[in-house]
């Protein structure tokens, strides 16, 4: 479902691949995105406990953020990003894979990014402030920045210093909510 430079798989790809019969997949699943939903629910109770790390803020909050930077960009170094990629490709402009992508794999994760961020502002080291709008900052250039290096050919076309970015990333975000 992530291989690079081919179209989607076909359900019967699917169920070939899965060394199952059609007959068996349509029995389980009926049609091919309600194994698409069934694949981004099971991904999504396989990160349950990254997630439940992501939600725990430790320490002070730009210790916190560093920690919680680098460990999105670990994540999406060990194929979340393919994750994102399928459920991208998947979703965009459909209307079941979409929100089913949506409610199984990028919101839960900015729920834990707002979860750590309210505990934060809980502890008056955060400003007041909207912790969705702050999580969805700090994600969405992480997201952004792995897959031009990574998913769409940045490293030869334009690379960047991931190491300089995470840390002006985090520098940036910490100064903008800093209490």
């Amino acid at each position: 479902m992530t291989a690079r430079n081919l179209p989607p798989p076909s359900l019967r790809e699917l169920a070939a691949s899965a060394g199952v019969t059609m007959p068996t997949v349509r029995h389980y699943f009926g049609r091919r995105e309600e194994l698409i939903i069934a694949v981004m629910e099971d991904f999504r109770d396989v990160g349950e406990a990254h997630l439940q790390q992501a939600r725990q803020a430790e320490g002070d909050f730009a210790t916190s953020i560093d920690w919680l930077v680098r460990a999105i960009m670990l994540g999406l170094s060990m194929r979340v990003s393919e994750l994102h990629a399928m459920g991208l490709r998947e979703g965009l402009r459909h209307d079941r894979l979409g929100p089913a992508y949506l409610l199984q794999i990028l919101e839960p994760t900015i729920l834990a990014i707002e979860a750590r961020l309210l505990q934060h502002q809980e502890r008056e080291q955060m400003r007041s402030s909207d912790v969705r709008t702050a999580a969805i900052g700090l994600l969405s250039p992480l997201v952004i920045a792995y897959f031009h290096q990574n998913e769409l050919g940045g490293t030869e076309t334009r690379p960047l210093d991931m190491g300089v970015f995470l840390t002006e990333h985090v520098d940036a975000f910490v100064r903008a909510y800093r209490a």
